[in-house]
C-alpha cells in the first residue's frame, strides 16, 4: 500500500504532466479523461466500488474505468509498471 506522501507525490505528477498528454490516445480514447480519474481516485481513496459507482456507466468509456481502476492497483501496490508510477506511463504531446 502507498503512504500519503507517495500519493500526494503521485497526483502532483499527473497534473504537473497533464498540459502535456495528447487529448487523444491512438484509437480515439480521452486521455485526459482517463487522466483526470486517476487523480480522483488518488484524491479522494476510492476503492473499486467507488470506482465503478462513478465510472461504469454511459457517460464513462471503458478507457477511464481502466484508467481509475488501474490507479487503485497501484495504491495497492498491485500494478505491474515498467516505469516509477502513474504519470510515467501517459504519452506526451511531440
Amino acid at each position: 500500500m502507498k503512504s500519503k506522501e507517495e500519493i500526494k507525490n503521485e497526483i502532483k505528477s499527473l497534473q504537473a504532466i497533464r498540459p502535456d498528454v495528447r487529448p487523444r490516445s491512438m484509437f480515439g480514447d480521452d486521455n485526459l479523461a482517463a487522466l483526470d480519474a486517476q487523480i480522483e481516485v488518488l484524491e479522494h481513496d476510492l476503492d473499486n466500488e467507488d470506482i465503478y459507482d462513478r465510472y461504469d456507466h454511459a457517460d464513462s468509456s471503458e478507457y477511464v474505468l481502466d484508467s481509475a481502476l488501474h490507479a487503485r492497483q497501484w495504491i495497492n501496490d498491485e500494478e505491474d509498471l515498467d516505469c516509477e508510477g502513474l504519470a510515467c506511463e501517459w504519452p506526451l504531446k511531440e
